[in-house]
């Protein structure tokens, strides 16, 4: 074991480096305190009282487990949270655990004192407790660490994410992806791939075949035929054989001279169990997890991403109370999504029978948040948003119905209004989304978006109006 530290229990930051190589720890930390183990037996043995200003470089080029020690570093409550960079040639596993290339920090003592200063104000301040909130603070605890996939032709989906297996307590890895995915908690950054899965079992793994198109046989062969222009019968050549000459099967007549007795059709391929000649076969993908056969347009696609938090997963990891932080809205003639939704596709209907309807839609999206949380604080925060709300609810008649879905979009169904009246409107509450940050200095606290009913298509339903607009806050 290789020290260049004085002194374990030091707080300054502290690289600790798995390694074979001997003075590579000297080597990397230029201005750190290192310390150099062959393995995670010796670590533990070591007994060291590292702190929480400790990182770790796991040396790909002299270790053969370094994935291993990786993802055990990841699994580990008192390592987990720590910075895992890496040093050579590692393979895609361990680089889904870490947290890069050591080489391309430039300055890795500030980069320790940045995630231990995140660690410390993360979750509110209190100690991230369930799979959700270790994942959130490992992820905007560390800027540069993502959900990244790794292909594997052992995973179900042929796509597995390394860090959400080396966290996960409880449900699967997909089921627990899916819901981050629907709560907006993560984002895909970049789609690597997309793949067909078996919608009864949803495995990615299948077997694509051609099949006779008469009866779905597996035999099927290549072979010419013939075509017998007397009674139009159409067979393989080898029963046109007969004695020596070509002579129908059907019809008995002697073909003698192709483009006037016969021709060779475009079908080539013959059913060894029916002897249906066709052209193509169908093509049948067969799942070899349920065995059950499919058409490949009835496969379920999926896209593989690269993700990382969203805005409202940032904010979560921060705060820890992203549910409770538009709950003001709610009082404002608050309706459940559904019936929201049921009351615009009425009013929608309603135009289509009677010109003279007339009703406006006003997307309120809350995107400038996280900026204010973090510039402010997250009470601050919620004092802006409830003034917010208490200002909306003086420009909003009882007439008018609210709603939320998701954490930041706030909806207003606005009957019996005009087109113009629903742009004053609009205005009037950009306006006052800029003010209410102005002393702050902060630009604003979110965006508006707006439509009236005049601006809607014919054939429009409601899910399809609200996302549009939903599209133009992205």
């Amino acid at each position: 074991m290789t020290d260049t530290s004085e002194q374990h229990g030091s707080v300054s930051p502290h690289l600790v480096v798995f390694t074979r190589q001997a003075e590579l720890a000297e080597q990397l930390a230029v201005d750190l305190a290192a310390t150099a183990f062959p393995g995670l037996e010796e670590y533990d043995a070591s007994r060291g009282e590292w702190g929480p200003v400790t990182a770790f470089v796991v040396d790909a080029d002299s270790l053969n487990d370094a994935a291993a020690i990786t993802r055990t570093l990841r699994q580990r409550d008192d390592t987990r949270m720590r910075l895992v960079w890496l040093h050579g040639e590692a393979d895609a596993e361990a680089r889904a655990l870490s947290d890069g290339a050591f080489s391309s920090v430039d300055n890795p003592r500030e980069r320790i004192g940045d995630c231990a200063g995140r660690l410390e104000a993360v979750n509110g301040g209190r100690t991230p407790r369930s799979q959700d909130e270790i994942l959130l603070a490992l992820l905007w605890s560390h800027p540069g660490l993502y959900l990244v996939p790794v292909r594997d032709w052992r995973a179900q989906q042929l796509y597995r994410y390394p860090l959400l297996e080396a966290l996960i307590e409880e449900d699967t890895p997909e089921f627990w992806l899916r819901g981050l995915r629907q709560r907006r908690l993560v984002e895909g950054l970049e789609l690597l791939d997309r793949v067909r899965l078996c919608p009864g079992c949803r495995q990615g793994h299948l077997s694509f075949v051609d099949v006779c198109p008469e009866c779905d046989s597996l035999d099927i062969r290549t072979e010419p035929g013939l075509h017998c222009f007397s009674c139009g019968h159409v067979g393989p050549q080898r029963v046109f054989q007969d004695g020596g000459m070509l002579r129908c099967p059907n019809c008995t007549a002697v073909l003698r001279h192709i483009g006037e007795d016969y021709d060779r059709p475009l079908e080539n391929h013959v059913c060894g169990s029916c002897q249906h000649m066709f052209m193509e076969g169908r093509v049948r993908a067969r799942c070899l997890g349920c065995g059950q056969a499919h058409d490949p347009d009835d496969l379920e696609p999926l896209s593989v991403y690269r993700y990382r938090l969203s805005e409202a997963g940032r904010l979560l990891a921060r705060t820890g109370e992203l549910g409770d932080l538009y709950g003001a809205f709610d009082e404002i003639n608050y309706v459940n999504p559904e019936h929201f939704e049921y009351f615009l596709d009425w009013s929608l209907k309603l135009r289509r029978r009677h010109g003279e309807i007339r009703f406006g839609l006003i997307l309120l999206h809350m995107g400038g948040m996280p900026k204010v949380i973090d510039a402010l604080g997250y009470g601050r925060g919620v004092a802006l948003v409830d003034s917010f709300a208490e200002r909306t609810k003086a420009l909003v008649r009882s007439t008018d119905l609210m709603t939320r879905t998701g954490e930041d979009r706030i909806w207003l169904f606005l009957p019996q209004t005009t087109a113009s009246g629903v742009d004053v409107l609009a205005g009037r509450l950009s306006e006052l989304l800029e003010d209410i940050v102005s002393e702050a200095g902060i630009k604003r606290l979110g965006s508006v978006y707006h439509e009236s009913s005049m601006g809607m298509a014919e054939a429009e339903d409601a899910a399809a109006v609200m996302a549009r607009l939903v599209s133009r806050s992205q």
